[in-house]
């Protein structure tokens, strides 16, 4: 088992630790590749109901040159008064990246005092610099986007786990209000008009309209 099938199922675990939860059987999204026949990128997707929260997505992509890719949503459908996390792990080389992305799509934009302790934690880890997307400007400022060395003495699964500790403890002692659906589904359809980091790789498997499908269905899904 590699290290970022690793990190993903102990995040899993990690998260739905005591709650009721289910995983959704294996459809048509659970396993694909790009290019179909050559198959330079395989995707593995697995997809969770969890009671008291919403969903939870991990997709560990294997690609070229050894590049490994760990993406992992998580969806408060259940009106959390939590921001949305997006979460991308990267390997390729001696390049370790990861990014914890919080999306505040709450209605009251309530402080996240735990979120903010673990953004403290490994504030000294070099940030990596970003090429431009709309969307860098509707993270929280306790947002994570890490680059380490291959040597570090920090590593991608401890940074992982503080996080989803950190976000689970904020997402099941928070309050719930529909009113924090809004918010979410605009997002939801931002990221899908007007582009995400997964945008052209999922139009190139699946096509415009699948790869909308997938992100409400797989990524952001509402129920």
């Amino acid at each position: 088992m590699t290290e970022l099938e690793k990190i993903g199922k102990g995040a899993a675990e990690l998260f739905m630790s005591g709650r009721e939860h289910t995983e959704i059987p294996e459809d048509g999204y659970s396993r694909f590749s790009y290019p179909k026949l050559i198959k330079l990128m395989k995707f593995d997707v697995k997809r969770y109901r969890i009671s008291g929260f919403g969903n939870m997505m991990t997709m560990r992509t294997d690609g070229p040159f050894g590049m490994q890719l760990l993406t992992m949503s998580f969806m408060p459908f259940e009106g959390n008064s939590v921001p949305y996390l997006l979460t991308d792990i990267m390997k390729m080389g001696k390049k370790r990246l990861i990014f914890v992305e919080y999306y505040d799509c709450t209605a009251e934009k309530p402080d996240q005092p735990l979120l903010e302790k673990i953004c403290g934690k490994y504030a000294g880890v070099p940030d990596y610099a970003e090429k431009p997307a709309w969307y860098i400007g509707e993270r929280t400022g306790y947002s994570l986007i890490k680059s380490l060395e291959a040597d570090s003495s920090v590593r991608l699964s401890a940074i992982a786990a503080d996080s989803i500790r950190a976000y689970r403890k904020a997402a099941f002692s928070a309050e719930k209000s529909e009113s924090n659906l809004a918010g979410l589904m605009e997002f939801r359809e931002r990221m899908i008009n007007e582009g995400n980091p997964s945008s052209d790789i999922l139009k190139k498997v699946f096509g415009g309209k699948g790869a909308a499908d997938f992100f409400r269905d797989c990524v952001m899904p509402i129920s």
